[in-house]
């Protein structure tokens, strides 16, 4: 899909930049592979320009390196601490505010979302996708860009380090309550409710990563 640039180079760079980057989060682009600029113009039917000026951005943001070209980078454990620890405190405000500022509409699609995720496939690929869209929304919601820009920062996909997170089926469970408490809190319009849920849900795959992070990585403490 072309990026539209309806608004300028700008928002062309914009759009680029969000693309690539949520093919690495979502590892459909992996840790360690090579990233060619004239491969990516045209895979989005875009110039180099672009394409460019989104990997210095992603650089900086810690999604690509440079080692004879452009690379994704693969996170180390404790970024992946980090950008959770982040996630936590971000993730509580936005259902907070979104509690107080989300309309009819974002409501009937968040549960649809919820639904979704309690139905037909359990594939983890595909209740990853709706987890995201779920969280997104809650961000959008919240009625706050700078929020939602802190946490694109932090997005990474933690199922795709060089030993896989798995997640029990007990575990699996407890998130689809958290959904549903998160949901009631955000349709009563309860903003402790709402910041409370978010934040233990968040911690709650923090703990889970790091365990595995202090189990398979010698010489990583949580």
């Amino acid at each position: 899909m072309r990026p539209s640039n309806r608004s300028g180079p700008g928002a062309l760079t914009d759009a680029v930049y969000a693309r690539i980057r949520d093919a690495i989060v979502s590892a459909e682009l992996r840790p360690n592979v090579r990233l060619v600029e004239s491969e990516l113009a045209v895979r989005l039917d875009v110039s180099r320009t672009p394409v460019r000026e989104a990997l210095l951005r992603l650089e900086q943001e810690g999604f690509v390196r440079r080692e004879r070209g452009w690379v994704v980078r693969e996170n180390e454990p404790g970024e992946v601490r980090s950008r959770l620890e982040c996630r936590v405190a971000i993730e509580g405000y936005a259902a907070r505010l979104a509690s107080q500022r989300r309309d009819e509409r974002q409501l009937a699609s968040l549960r649809e979302l919820a639904s979704a995720m309690l139905e037909g496939d359990r594939e983890p690929g595909r209740l990853h996708a709706l987890n995201d869209a779920f969280h997104g929304l809650i961000l959008e919601a919240s009625g706050n860009g700078t929020l939602a820009a802190l946490h694109a920062q932090t997005k990474m996909n933690y199922w795709d380090l060089s030993v896989p997170v798995v997640f029990s089926a007990e575990a699996d469970r407890l998130v689809d309550e958290q959904h549903a408490a998160l949901l009631a809190a955000i349709a009563d319009r309860d903003a402790g409710e709402a910041e409370r849920v978010a934040r233990a849900h968040v911690q709650g795959t923090l703990d889970i990563v790091l365990r595995e992070l202090t189990a398979r990585y010698p010489g990583f403490s949580a």
